[in-house]
């Protein structure tokens, strides 16, 4: 994170830009520790191991994280993902109302708040894919364009 910081793109951005570039970072890498799949005995690492990074576009910026799911959790993922993608600020902003006024349980990974933020901090769509590791984990690969 320091790293980015420090970089001279970040610190030439408008302010309103670094907030949303860095924020869209720290809650990729949430993402990645709430959906990231236990190894499984066996199985190469270096698969699914996660990763992020982020890169100059012309005036944006690309968010790009990745990580292993288990392929129970793709259909949950698609759902929010496709969600998200399919309504406008508004929808959104009253979607994360309500969202953040329900009650989580003990086992959920959460109702999709980060996704909702991040879908708030991009004029474009959430892109991602899921590429098959074995028949219990996908590799889940997203990007968000944050205008500089």
């Amino acid at each position: 994170m320091n790293q980015l910081r420090s970089t001279k793109e970040f610190q030439e951005m408008r302010k309103p830009s670094r907030k949303r570039l860095y924020s869209t970072f720290v809650e990729s890498i949430d993402n990645i520790f709430k959906y990231a799949a236990p190894d499984s005995p066996g199985f190469i690492v270096e698969e699914g191991a996660p990763m992020i990074c982020v890169e100059k576009l012309g005036d944006q910026f690309s968010v790009t994280s990745g990580n292993m799911v288990l392929n129970d959790e793709i259909g949950d993922l698609t759902f929010k993902l496709d969600r998200v993608n399919q309504l406008d600020n508004e929808a959104l902003k009253s979607l994360y109302e309500d969202v953040i006024n329900q009650e989580v349980g003990a086992d959920d990974k959460g109702a999709g708040l980060g996704l909702i933020t991040m879908a708030l901090r991009t004029e474009d769509d959430i892109k991602y894919s899921f590429s098959s590791l074995d028949e219990h984990h996908s590799f889940f690969k997203m990007q968000i364009i944050i205008n500089g």
